[in-house]
């Protein structure tokens, strides 16, 4: 198991053994706080009583150590890891709340003989587990668990349907039917029977409930705009301060959008910190923004490294990210994240990304887009869009991108315009909210996934009881809830992860941090989306630090150009991994099915997206890498996991 996972912590490596050989914690370090022998783990407490692994960071450590020294405990090292375990042995479990970071940590109380597996607030840092037998095993990614033997052929029908819809799988689902992932903002605690007794200590449900930012909101509205302002970038500087901690040099990935930007701008009015920032670009490319990145980084002063990517060099990587996602992962800026990351390793240890704005401050435009047709639901302007999106469908894809073109000339543009369009006609078919940003997040419809054979009614109840889970303000707010609580750990928070952990870096994720995140999810919608301009407030503090307007072009993402790629070098390889007879040996999809939509897609006729297809595509290498044989589990109707679906859309009101 160990070496399976040595690429996450080649600094040093650890073993223990407990209760007469019935526990085992293993350890691999990536030395970031106090990197001298103090900091190995597996680590115990002052008295022995408790032993820890732990994967993150604490960045309000010291706090916290400050206050454990005034109760009378005593440290020998400078690490967090310490820190941990003292806070537990003065504060049991309830500890874990006063840690502001990143962090999955299995601690072993000899005393109880319970052992506890946490994982943070949003799910930054993963943590999986599996029950074989009479053994419970854990690990920071799956390959650990496959090892030990614990992942099997079998897969979690439910796990497949919500994957091929949406290109990742929520927690706790996996798609080994045996492995189950830790969710965020929880504590699993595990006794002599190996049933896992879930305590959740914080729920993103809970920062988009209105009633309990309601106070908070009506402070808000009442400020002028000048002390909002101030009050958001205050609570930025300090989250973003939190995440230089480090004994080690810090790095930033910059892209030149205005999440990473605004990082950038803050971190540099630190004057003793020289900023190290890095980017990657594809040349002369819809999805290239390295100009812009260079414009910010000349700004600030900082020490700016780019690297424009050879083409054959990013599809040398389509290979290795198998490797990388022991579970698919259908983002395909998985590989641009891999190759970002290759850069800042060669000059630092730890980077940060700036995931996690969009869904905070409403950076995505489908939030605009799909909340005003929402408003429309009832009202002859819907008849009027449903008419439009009609008409647009009906015209050839290649009419469309042209014209695009044409219209915007040089200038900036959406990255993938066809794929948004044909979800943009999707969600004008919608008759719900919830529809309605299914459509708009769906890389295939509901009727494409049931001719793939892996539509699953519990995987659509589960979505909707995630949706209805927070009485948020209004639609928009609700949009961003679901992606928050599936999107973002589940795609974002994982690809980040896997491609930064693949090489030994530490990724960090600055804007989550939760006591902020209390500010953002409480801001007056009107403050994330006004005037058809997303992220409105963080617009403004921009505006602080940059000429006005530098950053009003369309969100590209950090994607990679799997259209061209699947119609170009990688067309064989689509050819022959989505090929009926390769297909058919693992047993997921519908051979025919998926042969008509690659035909289709290759024809260039409409009905296929090129991401859905990489999705696929995907899925298929993975299970040639990592399954032996696929049966898929019984897809009859789970009643239990039936039941809690109900009772929490129930609980939601």
């Amino acid at each position: 198991m160990a070496q399976a996972l040595a690429h996450r912590g080649p600094d040093d490596r650890g073993l223990e053994i407990f209760a007469d050989s019935a526990v085992v914690l293993g350890h691999l370090r990536l030395a970031i706080l106090d990197l001298s022998p103090l900091g190995h783990q597996p680590m115990s407490s002052a008295d022995g009583a408790c032993w820890v692994v732990f994967n993150g960071e604490i960045y309000n450590f010291r706090e916290i150590r400050r206050e454990l020294q005034a109760c009378g405990h005593a440290f020998r090292s400078e690490s967090d890891t310490e820190v941990i375990l003292a806070a537990y042995r003065e504060w049991g479990l309830d500890a874990v709340t006063r840690f502001r970071g990143m962090f999955a940590f299995a601690l072993w109380d000899s005393g109880t003989r319970v052992l506890h597996l946490c994982r943070d607030r949003f799910g930054v840092k993963p943590l999986y587990y599996a029950r074989t037998g009479n053994g419970l095993f854990f690990a920071s990614e799956i390959k650990g668990l496959h090892a030990a033997g614990c992942t099997g052929g079998t897969i979690d029908p439910v796990a497949l349907a919500e994957y091929v819809q949406y290109g990742y799988v929520s927690a706790p689902r996996c798609l080994f039917a045996s492995v189950r992932c830790v969710r965020s903002g929880t504590i699993l605690s595990v006794g002599a029977d190996l049933q896992p007794v879930e305590l959740e200590y914080w729920s993103i449900h809970k920062l988009f409930d209105a009633h309990a930012s309601a106070p908070l909101r009506q402070e808000l509205l009442a400020l002028p705009e000048e002390a909002v302002l101030d009050r958001v970038e205050d609570a930025l500087r300090v989250a973003f301060e939190y995440r230089m901690v480090a004994d080690v040099p810090v790095g930033l990935f910059l892209s030149g959008g205005i999440d990473s930007s605004l990082v950038a701008a803050i971190l540099a009015r630190r004057s003793s910190v020289r900023l190290r920032t890095f980017t990657i670009g594809y040349g002369d490319s819809e999805f290239d923004e390295t100009a812009y990145a260079r414009q910010v980084a000349d700004r600030l002063g900082a020490e700016h490294t780019q690297f424009l990517v050879d083409p054959a060099e990013m599809l040398g990587l389509v290979d290795r990210s198998l490797d990388i996602a022991d579970e698919p992962i259908g983002d395909s800026s998985l590989i641009p994240t891999l190759m970002v990351s290759q850069l800042a390793r060669r000059h630092v240890k730890v980077a940060l990304s700036a995931d996690g704005a969009d869904e905070l401050f409403g950076g995505y435009a489908r939030y605009d887009v799909c909340g005003r047709y929402v408003d429309r639901l009832g009202s002859p302007a819907r008849s009027a869009q449903w008419l439009a999106a009609e008409m647009l469908d009906r015209l050839p894809a290649n009419w469309v991108s042209s014209a695009y073109g044409v219209l915007k000339g040089r200038g900036a543009r959406f990255a993938a315009i066809n794929d948004k369009l044909r979800k943009f006609v999707q969600m004008s078919r919608a008759r719900t909210a919830f529809d309605a940003y299914q459509e708009a997040v769906s890389e295939w419809p509901r009727e494409a996934r049931a001719a793939f054979g892996v539509r699953s009614a519990l995987a659509e109840a589960e979505a909707r009881a995630a949706f209805d889970a927070a009485p948020t303000v209004d639609e928009r707010m609700s949009f961003m809830h679901f992606d928050a609580c599936r999107y973002l750990p589940g795609d974002l928070l994982t690809k980040v992860d896997r491609a930064s952990m693949a090489i030994s870096l530490e990724a960090r994720e600055p804007f989550l941090d939760h006591e902020m995140a209390l500010l953002a999810a409480a801001l007056p919608t009107h403050w994330k989306l006004r005037g058809g301009r997303n992220k409105y407030v963080l617009r403004r503090i921009l505006d602080r630090h940059f000429p006005r307007n530098l950053f009003d072009r369309p969100k590209h993402g950090f994607s990679a150009p799997v259209a061209h790629w699947l119609k170009g070098p990688l067309r064989e390889m689509l050819r022959a991994e989505l090929a009926p007879e390769r297909v058919r040996q693992f047993g997921l999809l519908d051979p025919h099915a998926v042969a008509r939509v690659v035909d289709g897609f290759l024809a260039g006729r409409k009905g296929s997206s090129a991401a859905g297809l990489w999705f696929l595509l995907q899925l298929q290498r993975w299970a040639g890498r990592w399954l032996v044989a696929a049966p898929i589990a019984a897809a009859a109707v789970d009643s239990q996991a039936m039941n809690a679906v109900s009772a929490a859309r129930a609980g939601s009101g």
